[in-house]
């Protein structure tokens, strides 16, 4: 019998797009933390909801379709399935769980990943009032429209933040094969009840790194091509 070098694929069978890396900060989180109510903004297959259901009171998941879900995902029975675009969906589950005794201490974002949805998502998980600390991952920080969506929000405007790291989790260049793109990546939001009295730095451990990256993917490419379209069409007039 051939065993995986990562344990946890062993430990839970549904696939998930994440990193060795990824998956086991996720995992170490949760059993850390072991939320009374999670919430995960992108379920497609399930492969991170398994984990979240494992370590969770309860769980609300927010995705577009159940089409891609695992049917292994039916065991999962504190899992609350809400289906449609997260932009609607979680300013009532905020409201909803801001009504009421129920305490968030755990979401997972990775959802829409253009910068808008990316952005959208965040200004609406924000709006929850936190009962106790609130621990929100991000997906795919690495990327560049994921990056420009987390780094477009106002951290500052929201007392309740207290720590933002775009890198909590380094992502990947040429992610599962994907030629010179920039994928994976955790970033991390903290939030605690008690408001912050003091002025709040976004904290991006590898800049460095993305920057270099950048230049050498084909995000970077696919800008600099569509800058040079304008002048393109004014030459071909000539």
């Amino acid at each position: 019998m051939t065993i995986s070098p990562n344990p946890i694929v062993n430990q839970f069978p549904i696939p998930w797009s994440m990193t060795i890396a990824e998956q086991a900060v996720l995992l170490e989180t949760l059993k850390r933390i072991n939320p009374k109510c999670a919430i995960e903004i992108g379920t497609y297959n399930g492969g991170s909801l398994q984990v979240i259901s494992e370590y969770s009171e309860k769980v609300y998941a927010v995705d577009l379709t159940p089409s891609f879900r695992d049917k292994r995902c039916k065991a999962f029975s504190n899992v609350e399935y809400l289906i449609g675009d997260s932009k609607s969906i979680i300013p009532e589950l905020v409201d909803k769980i801001n009504q009421s005794d129920e305490i968030v201490e755990f979401i997972l974002i990775d959802g829409d990943h253009s910068e808008k949805g990316v952005l959208n998502d965040i200004t609406n998980v924000l709006k929850l009032i936190p009962k106790s600390a609130i621990t929100i991952i991000l997906h795919d920080s690495f990327n560049p429209d994921c990056r420009k969506g987390i780094k477009a929000y106002n951290y500052n405007s929201n007392l309740y933040v207290h720590c933002v790291e775009l890198d909590y989790v380094t992502g990947a260049f040429n992610h599962d094969g994907l030629y010179r793109e920039m994928w994976g990546g955790f970033a991390c939001i903290q939030l605690l009840p008690q408001k912050r009295t003091t002025p709040l730095k976004i904290s991006a451990f590898q800049d460095n790194l993305f920057s270099i990256t950048y230049y050498k993917s084909i995000h970077f490419f696919r800008k600099f091509l569509w800058f040079l379209k304008p002048i393109y069409k004014v030459f071909k007039k000539v």
